[in-house]
């Protein structure tokens, strides 16, 4: 992502702190850091839609919820109570500047919502070959083993667009990029039962890439390991 990168998207996980052992109930095995190595290549050379004059550069926004009762965030000794549900919108897998701001607004929130109570069901749509669930199953495993919970804060990250469509692989014509800014919420913590408050957010963040594919009629999210599977493929093919 360039030379002032501190954060790639794709590995987003590595940016967030696993349960240590200090507040280990919630963990035999840390998995929430699974190693990501940069998103799909920013040399880019043509946007998602040539004839789109639409500019969608600034803090992503997303407002598809499903809303049970009067949300109360979490505190120290409580669970966040009625949580918003992130809803999948209606553009999200068009293919489109749309239906890739839809799709990372719903992937950004559904991490946000997995957050603050354990279900990663809205993120399992949004990362269907379960890449970034099992990277945040160790918060999963928070909540359902361990009574937990992360309190604190209403989100974990929040995202900034800097450019006004995304890019284009020069490489992929199904894969794009676009730049931003990404943010770690310092305040979120983890509460585990006779453990001291657990820091989940280990960078501030900074500039990186939205990496993403169009497959099958859907949006991915890209891991950065795409080209190294191809290597491998070919390899044992060989």
């Amino acid at each position: 992502a360039g030379a002032g990168a501190a954060v790639t998207l794709s590995a987003c996980a590595q940016s967030v702190h696993p349960l240590s052992k200090s507040s280990e109930s919630a963990s035999e095995s840390a998995s929430a850091s699974e190693s990501a190595s940069s998103s799909a290549s920013a040399s880019a050379s043509s946007s998602a839609s040539a004839s789109s004059n639409k500019s969608y550069k600034g803090p992503l926004k997303f407002d598809n919820y499903e809303k049970n009762g009067t949300y109360v965030p979490a505190t120290e000794t409580e669970k966040a109570k009625n949580v918003p549900k992130p809803l999948p919108p209606e553009h999200m897998n068009d293919r489109s500047p749309e239906g890739i701001y839809e799709f990372t607004g719903f992937w950004l929130a559904a991490i946000n919502y997995l957050m603050l109570t354990g279900d990663s069901e809205p993120l399992k749509k949004a990362d269907p070959a379960d890449v970034y669930v099992k990277q945040f199953d160790e918060y999963v495993r928070l909540y359902q083993d361990y009574d937990g919970w992360a309190y604190g804060a209403d989100t974990l990250m929040e995202m900034s667009l800097l450019a006004d469509l995304p890019r284009q692989s020069t490489k992929n014509p199904n894969q794009y990029t676009w730049s931003a800014n990404l943010t770690f919420n310092q305040d979120l913590k983890a509460h585990v039962d006779g453990s001291a408050p657990h820091k989940i957010a280990k960078s501030e963040g900074g500039r990186t890439y939205v990496g993403v594919e169009y497959k099958n009629g859907v949006w991915v999210m890209l891991t950065g390991h795409e080209d190294e599977a191809s290597a491998s493929a070919s390899s044992a093919s060989a």
